[in-house]
């Protein structure tokens, strides 16, 4: 954990390893908070570039979560357009090698 001190406004104006007399709030080391204030960035520029940086993590999210309702029969393929439906099967193909080749 770090501890944070905040400035009149609330803001993040320093942060410590150990607690201090004027810096007691806990925080995690990977609030957006604490980001922004380590990367120096605006906080509007650091929240782009966050979601940048995660949108390939949601994907996977959806696609496990697309997979998961097609085996429970919750939705089918056929119920997704043309192109959706080639990517999410060219998408399965390749993990399917992919888990091939590594064991």
């Amino acid at each position: 954990m770090r501890y944070v001190f905040r400035d009149d406004d609330g803001a993040i104006g320093a942060i410590y390893a150990h607690p201090q007399d004027f810096a007691t709030e806990e925080i995690a080391p990977d609030d957006p908070e604490l980001l922004t204030f380590l990367s120096g960035q605006g906080e509007q520029d650091f929240l782009r570039s966050y979601l940048t940086a995660t949108d390939s993590e949601l994907l996977r999210i959806i696609e496990d979560l697309v997979n998961v309702l097609l085996d429970k029969n919750l939705v089918m393929l056929s119920d997704f357009p043309p192109a959706a439906r080639k990517k999410l099967l060219n998408r399965k193909a390749v993990r399917e090698r992919l888990q091939s080749v590594m064991l």
